[in-house]
This record gives structure tokens, C-alpha cells and sequence, in this order.
């Protein structure tokens, strides 16, 4: 048997569990509700909310949260396989992943020089650092600056298509 088939029934099979899961989370969600006599599930975590609630609720979250988490860590890995293995096969492209990575790199040190780092409060009492802050900046920056670099490179390719 192939790979890619083996890989779509396991594709189907963590399918068919999530569909399961969420179908039951749901309605014990319902029951939960009545129970408690809440209208909207917003209201689960209102301040001063019930803990038994809390635990019931969290406890009907927590295998759809497992499943998320096991096919995450699976994605991960397997992507990290296929890159290493095609890295293995191909040695020259080695030296192209190493420039990627070094460019990227250069663009976030450049976004970590624009940002600045100020204390802000949250929304719920507490106060981001400014070294936090400084690193939301530095994320944002190199977000806009690889934004602009991709939108000039296809502006360029634009251009070149109609000059042939």
C-alpha cells in the first residue's frame, strides 16, 4: 500500500475523531447549560462563575484540546522529516536554506532595531513589559518589512512580464 493512501485513511480516521469529539462536546455542552441555567457559553467563564462549571467544562474541552495538540506535534514532526530528508538528498540545497534563514534572520534583527520597547497595560489589569513590547514591535516590523519585500518582488516580476 502506498504512503498517501495510508496517510488519507490516517487523515480520515483523526477526521472522523475530531467530528466525533466536537459532536460530543457540543451537546454535553447543552446539558451543561440547562444545568447551570446559562443561555450563552460566553457565560462559563463569566468573574465569579461557579468552579464545579469551570471543571465541567474544562473537562469537556480537554480531549478535543489532546487531539489538537497530538495532530500539531504530528505536523510538526513530519514536516521536519520531509525537510531534512530532501535537505539530505539534496546538499545544495542546503546552502539556499541557509541564505533564507540568514536573510530572515537580518530582517527580524532590523525589526528589532525599529521597535521600541515602552510598558502598556492590558486589558485585564496587567502591564506588558517593555521588553515584551518591544518584541511585539520587533514581530510586527518584520511582518510589515517581509510584506513590503514580497509586494516589491511581485511588483518587479509584474514589470518584468511586460517588458518581454
Amino acid at each position: 500500500m502506498k504512503i498517501s493512501k495510508i496517510l488519507s485513511y490516517i487523515v480520515l480516521a483523526i477526521g472522523a475523531i475530531g467530528a466525533i469529539l466536537l459532536f460530543l462536546m457540543s451537546n454535553n455542552f447543552d446539558g451543561l447549560m440547562e444545568k447551570y441555567g446559562i443561555t450563552e457559553t460566553k457565560d462559563f467563564v463569566r468573574e465569579g462563575g461557579s468552579m464545579d462549571l469551570l471543571k465541567e467544562a474544562t473537562s469537556l474541552v480537554n480531549p478535543l484540546y489532546i487531539l489538537t495538540v497530538i495532530v500539531i506535534v504530528g505536523i510538526i514532526a513530519v514536516t521536519l522529516m520531509a525537510v531534512f530528508s530532501s535537505l539530505a538528498k539534496n546538499p545544495g540545497g542546503l546552502k539556499n536554506t541557509a541564505i533564507g534563514i540568514v536573510a530572515f534572520l537580518i530582517v527580524a534583527v532590523i525589526g528589532y532595531v525599529f521597535a521600541e520597547g515602552v510598558e502598556a497595560p492590558l486589558n485585564d489589569g496587567e502591564v506588558l513589559s517593555a521588553s515584551g513590547s518591544r518584541w511585539v514591535g520587533t514581530g510586527l516590523y518584520t511582518f510589515y518589512f517581509l510584506a513590503a519585500i514580497a509586494v516589491g518582488l511581485m511588483f518587479l516580476s509584474g514589470i518584468k512580464k511586460l517588458i518581454k
